[in-house]
């Protein structure tokens, strides 16, 4: 997908959460407004899944490869960064920032209406506000695979008293407010990076953190529908000589982007929105079938 037609799905995410909202406040017939209120969440949630088909999640949604991955961000000015405002109760005191509230409301009904057997999305707002804004971040998480990952580094989960089962909201939500370094490697492992590059990650950070020199790194890039680079992409040291497995991750991500291509277009709308949501459903469907 071009930049143009990306750029086209976030915008209509945008025009989506405020028609909803306004019609909500405009329309007298109460029938009316539940259908059109619904018909929007519904394209909301359309547009919400196509920005994470097109990009990284694809390897979450439909297929194994990344336990976790990150769909789409929203930034509203909800955030307090000023010191002086710790103790007060009233952070939010506009109406403009009360009719955010409306609006994230909206997402996390669309949200909250993605029901996929074994995946999960969840919005977790960013530990760090910058000025006024505050970064709403929406996850997809493969529940069998978040479970592997806890098994197989509870050396490291095993610190939070995160087992088989816990809650993906609780473990993003307590990685993404963690201290520096545990925060990068929580997120190394739940993105599926390889452990070697979840080392150098999190070494880097700390090298940089304490020279304040830059680590220098290679990129092993593995393309998705939108983007050839850029999206699902991990670091790795300069010296480092790709491994049979990151030849694997890579042929393993190209099938399911394959499969992904094959089927797109049965989905098209005439305006190139995606039917999301049931092409996922379809997907499934036909898997349970074979």
């Amino acid at each position: 997908m071009k930049f143009g037609q990306r750029l086209f799905v976030l915008l209509l995410l945008c025009i989506l959460v405020t028609a909803f909202v306004n019609s909500c406040s405009t329309i007298p017939n109460k029938g009316l407004s539940a259908r059109k209120s619904k018909n929007t969440i519904e394209r909301l949630r359309d547009s919400i899944l196509q920005v994470g088909l097109d990009g990284e999640a694809l390897y979450t949604i439909l297929g194994t490869i990344k336990p976790m991955s990150s769909v789409v961000a929203f930034n509203f000015p909800v955030g307090n960064s000023d010191s002086t405002r710790k103790l007060d109760e009233h952070i939010l005191r506009s109406n403009q920032q009360f009719r955010d509230l409306d609006t994230i409301s909206q997402i996390q009904q669309a949200i909250n209406s993605i029901d996929i057997p074994g995946l999960k999305f969840v919005m977790v707002p960013y530990k760090t506000a910058y000025a006024k804004s505050r970064i709403l971040q929406v996850t997809v998480v493969r529940i069998s695979a978040l479970d592997s990952v806890l098994n197989s580094k509870k050396s490291f989960f095993g610190q939070y008293g995160f087992v088989p089962g816990t809650d993906p909201a609780v473990l993003l939500t307590v990685n993404e407010y963690e201290k520096r370094y545990e925060r990068l490697r929580g997120y190394g492992y739940l993105f599926g990076y390889p452990d070697y590059a979840v080392d150098f990650f999190v070494r880097a950070f700390q090298q940089s953190d304490s020279t304040g020199n830059h680590v220098e790194r290679k990129f092993f890039q593995i393309p998705t529908y939108g983007h050839a680079t850029g999206s699902f992409v991990y670091a790795y040291p300069k010296d480092h000589v790709t491994s049979a497995l990151d030849s694997t991750i890579y042929k393993r991500a190209q099938q399911v982007l394959k499969n992904y291509k094959s089927i797109r277009g049965a989905y098209l709308n005439r305006d190139s929105t995606l039917r999301a949501y049931d092409l996922i459903k379809d997907f499934y469907e036909a898997q349970h079938k074979k």
